[in-house]
């Protein structure tokens, strides 16, 4: 099933940023993927849903090659980084090539994975000096607007141990921002963080969703699927079962087993559905 455009303006008729065509995954003896298609276009922000086990983080990881898919293709700005047929043939990406691709995508993972020894400062200025050899004084001082714009600036010189879950998240964020990527991924963001943290991180999502990014998201927080996503893609069992606007998704699904999964969302979405319907009409 290939992605529908979104109907947001100015998204709905942007460029393909990232395509995905009939991406197959085994894991040993097991498939985890069975031929996804999916097209993202610049600016949009789909949130991937579903069970755990679905496959939603196996393709997250797909896209910058931390899987290597069984076969597939995969393209991102234009440039085809993966492709392979099935039952062989096509070409593999060159070990050197692999890290100038994942520049092309910014990773946000569970986990913050910030190095302990380095300040939040020093983080985020790793990758633009090691990978992309920008001088040192150029990129303290796109760190620093970065930190600025996630409400560091003042936590610049702390390592991550003196920093909340929260914060060190949003440390994360600015890191893979660093690297002027074409899409940000993000898988899972917010469960490794107490539930007071959570917002605010995910209002600084919601800021860089406003700000243009394009942004592939893996999340169980389905209020918050409904407030950032354009799209909402909901993966079983290794397929794109359903997919669509937040609003026909999470309160109209017609897919029997989308119907279980959102149903805990009904139950809270019952009593806010009025707030809902009214939030979505402003944004459509």
């Amino acid at each position: 099933m290939t992605g529908n455009p979104t109907s947001r303006p100015g998204v709905a008729n942007a460029r393909q940023v990232l395509q995905l065509e009939s991406i197959c995954l085994d894991f040993a003896t097991k498939r985890v993927l069975h031929g996804v298609d999916l097209k993202v276009a610049e600016g949009e922000v789909v949130v991937l849903i579903g069970a755990s086990g679905s496959g939603k983080t196996s393709l997250l990881r797909c896209i910058n090659l931390l899987n290597s898919p069984t076969s597939g293709r995969i393209v991102i700005d234009g440039e085809t980084i993966f492709d392979r047929q099935a039952g062989g043939g096509g070409r593999d990406i060159a070990k050197q090539e692999v890290n100038r691709i994942r520049a092309k995508t910014g990773m946000v993972f569970q986990q913050f994975n910030l190095f302990p020894h380095m300040t939040a400062l020093q983080n985020v200025m790793e990758g633009p000096v090691t990978v992309k050899k920008e001088p040192a004084g150029a990129a303290r001082d796109k760190a620093m607007q970065l930190l600025r714009t996630m409400g560091l600036e003042q936590h610049a010189d702390k390592h991550p141990r003196q920093l909340s879950g929260g914060q060190q998240q949003r440390v994360a964020i600015a890191r893979a921002m660093a690297m002027q990527p074409k899409v940000m991924l993000f898988d899972e963001p917010t469960s490794a963080l107490d539930p007071e943290l959570v917002g605010e991180v995910m209002k600084a999502m919601v800021e860089l969703a406003k700000s243009g990014m394009t942004m592939v998201i893996v999340t169980h927080e389905l209020g918050f699927a409904f407030e950032i996503a354009d799209r909402v893609v909901f993966l079983d069992q290794g397929l794109i079962a359903e997919e669509g606007p937040p609003h026909r998704i999470l309160l109209h699904p017609t897919h029997e087993r989308l119907k279980s999964f959102v149903g805990r969302f009904h139950e809270s979405a019952d009593m806010l559905r009025p707030f809902l319907e009214a939030m979505h009409a402003d944004r459509a």
